[in-house]
């Protein structure tokens, strides 16, 4: 019988021999840049796996790429990887199945950053495993490099399966992109959590002129967190988009918020603290 040759695992970081301060083209940056607008495309949780996955694809060609999250609280493990055809229905259902018996790869609480898959449980030995020939290499995918993200209450992870290394410039646009997936991902969580809160009460306009915005803000915060977008409240409140915008970046501001659904979030936890509860609209 012909002995395989066992997978090998990137080392991409200080060890490779580059600094986060390298160069890198300007082609590149712009691939960065549109792969970050393009998290935006994502309105729920649901969605945040096909988001980065179109992301890393801005910026990584030719692979497969698996996002791992582990709620802390609950769990729950969710298992994702995009729609390459390398990845065959089988091989995934197969990951799927190994996750559920603790054979996949988890990352450690105190695993940072872009590292080798010894970062990850010690459960995960890929030479050893029917995974690393029935799957990966069986569709020609030989080599993994692996970020954590900083997400509270999950362990979380991104890798990037494909036959050849990722060079020192995709993984650093690699370690510039996981801070942003992160952040996507805890918008996404507050966006869920004001819209569990939204089906019950919605802050009138009155309830949020008291965490220091203006009338006009209040209206246009309001109907955010009604859901509405920029066109629908222009519309509602006979003002032009770009003036919707205006306020927006206001009350961003204001409320110390780097998102829509921060600030509404920010906006609830404030009128909390006040001890006033916000009358329904």
């Amino acid at each position: 019988m012909q002995e395989r040759e066992s997978q090998p695992t990137e080392r991409v970081g200080p060890t490779k021999g580059y600094t986060p301060m390298q160069a890198i083209s300007i082609r590149s940056v712009q691939a960065l840049i549109r792969s970050l607008e393009g998290l935006g495309a994502a309105v729920n949780l649901r969605q945040f796996p096909s988001a980065v996955f179109s992301a890393l694809g801005e910026i990584i060609e030719g692979g497969v790429f698996s996002l791992v999250t582990v709620n802390l609280k609950t769990g729950e493990v969710v298992r994702e990887t995009n729609h390459n055809v390398l990845m065959l229905l089988e091989t995934n259902n197969r990951i799927v199945e190994m996750a559920g018996s603790r054979s996949s790869p988890m990352v450690r609480p105190d695993a940072k950053g872009l590292g080798r898959l010894t970062d990850c449980s010690s459960q995960w030995q890929t030479e050893q495993t029917a995974h690393d020939g029935d799957s990966f290499v069986a569709v020609g995918v030989r080599r993994q490099t692996m970020v954590t993200l900083d997400i509270t209450g999950y362990l979380a992870s991104v890798s990037v399966y494909r036959d050849t290394a990722v060079s020192d410039e995709e993984a650093m646009l690699l370690s510039l992109a996981a801070p942003h997936l992160a952040l996507a991902h805890r918008n996404l969580q507050r966006l869920e959590s004001l819209r569990e809160a939204a089906n019950q009460v919605v802050p009138g306009p009155e309830d949020l002129q008291r965490v220091g915005l203006t009338p006009r803000e209040a209206e246009v915060l309001h109907w955010v967190m009604k859901g509405k977008q920029d066109g629908a409240i222009a519309a509602i409140l006979k003002i032009s988009v770009r003036t919707v915008h205006h306020h927006m970046a206001h009350i961003l501001r204001k409320l110390q918020s780097e998102s829509r659904a921060s600030a509404g979030y920010e906006a609830m936890l404030k009128l909390k603290e006040l001890g006033r509860h916000p009358q329904a609209v």
